[in-house]
């Protein structure tokens, strides 16, 4: 996980991260000294110190919030102050929660004093936490003789929320209550279009990472390319917290990427995956607003890969047939004359090559761990008479039902057998077969030639959309199950020719 470093002498895993440019007079000024913070997980194992992890996140923004208030110390006027408050209850009424430590409004009022002298620094105690609160939520540190002047800006609007979530708790409504001085102070913040903006206190965008990922329904892979996204995000932007990322950030983080030459489709990739994260802290209520609203650019021009031709089909199958290894030897000709995806191909088991009636079929699922389709949705794609002839069915049928049909293809660190297909199935057609073209994607030129060949012995649309496995739009496509819709498939697959050179 990035972030994690093994300290070279006792071998323990240590969260390290640096303190922003800005922030380094601040962080001095505190006690702290050098560049980095290290905050140590107090362990060797990876998988413990990761458990670690939220909590360290969690220090490490503190401190990040302190030195910015630190970095931004003010001597506060009397407007000034009255700004401050606003934020304070703009923030409260927004939803935060008020922490009143069980003091009830009462002590907020004069007649109260009097008749009871004591309360008055009960009263104050609570003024200073708010205060305190409301120097969080504005992000700044004050200078020592102007907190007097901030106190005072406080004591009405903390007693007037105070008084609020009384009547909320009681299901009073005075609306004039709170309602007045609210609108009074926010009288007082500087001009701007419509009301102020909620402020929100510091949110770890990698802790929300992690609270997103626990309750995230998506595969592993994209888990890991999320925490990926996330992390770029964060060391561009130069902070964690998330409460902090406005529009005009990722706007900025886009300019860039498109700087460095990525494409329209790569950028609304990653802004999809941040996108998922910043939704959840959104309805989770961590976050006031989405900043990744209209943001998505227009797609890039498709460039999407070619079929291989007569002559390139031909080379790669009478190569594999010189193969020893399973998966090579038999992936290509299965996806030659199924369309199948090369991931779908190499997680098979051999149960999943089985016979309906009279057709031999490959049934294409997420039954078992390590197994995965693109779409979600099984399929059952019928086995070509060239594959059987080829030996095909033959080899599977060595192969017991639960065990992997290609054992020499090793899962991928997600634990899928089909991940990294590319190690298998391009890298021996690039460098052994010597196909180099790069309008032709090792695997996916195998499914656009299924759909031409489809397409010219004049198979239906949903025909090639069941063989191929293309999202279904309506409950009745869920052709190639058995019976009538299995015969239909095979007998539109059976037509494709196998290419030329290929007896």
């Amino acid at each position: 996980m990035a972030g994690l470093w093994k300290d070279p002498r006792t071998g323990t895993l240590t969260l390290r991260r640096r303190i922003p440019t800005r922030l380094r007079a601040a962080a001095l000024a505190s006690g702290h000294k050098g560049e980095t913070v290290k905050f140590s997980t107090g362990v060797k194992d990876r998988k413990a110190a990761e458990r670690a992890l939220p909590d360290l996140l969690q220090r490490w923004n503190e401190k990040l919030a302190e030195w910015e208030r630190l970095a931004n110390v003010e001597s506060l006027t009397p407007e000034r102050a009255q700004h401050v408050a606003a934020q304070w209850a703009a923030w409260i009424a927004s939803g935060a929660k008020l922490e009143t430590g069980g003091v009830s409004a009462s002590v907020f009022e004069p007649l109260t004093w009097a008749a009871r002298p004591e309360t008055y620094d009960r009263m104050l105690a609570r003024v200073e936490f708010h205060t305190d609160e409301a120097l969080r939520v504005a992000g700044i540190a004050i200078t020592a003789e102007t907190r007097g002047v901030l106190i005072e800006a406080m004591r009405n609007v903390v007693w007037m929320a105070y008084m609020q979530a009384e009547d909320d708790a009681r299901r009073e409504r005075r609306p004039d209550l709170y309602a007045g001085p609210l609108a009074t102070a926010r009288q007082r913040l500087p001009a701007v279009e419509g009301a102020p903006p909620a402020v929100m206190p510091a949110v770890s965008l990698r802790s929300l990472f992690d609270a997103w990922k626990a309750v995230a329904t998506v595969k592993p892979r994209v888990v890991e390319e999320t925490r990926y996204m996330v992390e770029m995000l964060a060391a561009f932007l130069d902070h964690d917290d998330a409460a902090k990322i406005a529009r005009a950030d990722l706007a900025r983080w886009r300019d860039a990427m498109k700087a460095e030459g990525r494409s329209n489709n790569t950028w609304n990739n990653r802004l999809s995956m941040v996108r998922q994260v910043l939704a959840y802290g959104v309805a989770e209520g961590k976050l006031s607003a989405d900043p990744t609203e209209g943001l998505r650019l227009r797609k890039s021009r498709n460039q999407s890969p070619q079929p291989y031709t007569d002559a390139e089909a031909a080379r790669i199958l009478t190569a594999a047939r010189k193969e020893k290894r399973a998966s090579v030897r038999w992936a290509h000709w299965v996806m030659a004359f199924t369309g199948m995806r090369a991931g779908e191909v190499l997680q098979l088991l051999g149960g999943d090559v089985r016979q309906e009636g009279d057709i031999w079929c490959i049934d294409v699922n997420e039954n078992a761990a390590g197994k995965s389709v693109k779409t979600g949705q099984r399929r059952i794609v019928p086995i070509h008479p060239a594959l059987i002839k080829e030996g095909f069915v033959t080899f599977a049928q060595t192969i017991g039902a639960d065990a992997p049909l290609f054992a020499d293809k090793l899962p991928d660190k997600h634990g899928n057998r089909g991940g990294r297909a590319w190690q298998v199935i391009g890298r021996w057609v690039r460098e052994t077969v010597g196909i180099t073209d790069t309008w032709k994607a090792p695997d996916h030129s195998w499914r656009h030639r299924v759909e031409d060949e489809l397409r010219a012995v004049e198979a239906p649309e949903d025909v090639r959309d069941a063989i191929l496995g293309h999202a279904r739009k309506t409950t009745g496509r869920q052709y190639g199950v058995r019976g009538e819709a299995l015969t239909r498939l095979h007998r539109f697959l059976s037509l494709i020719p196998p290419p030329p050179g290929v007896a």
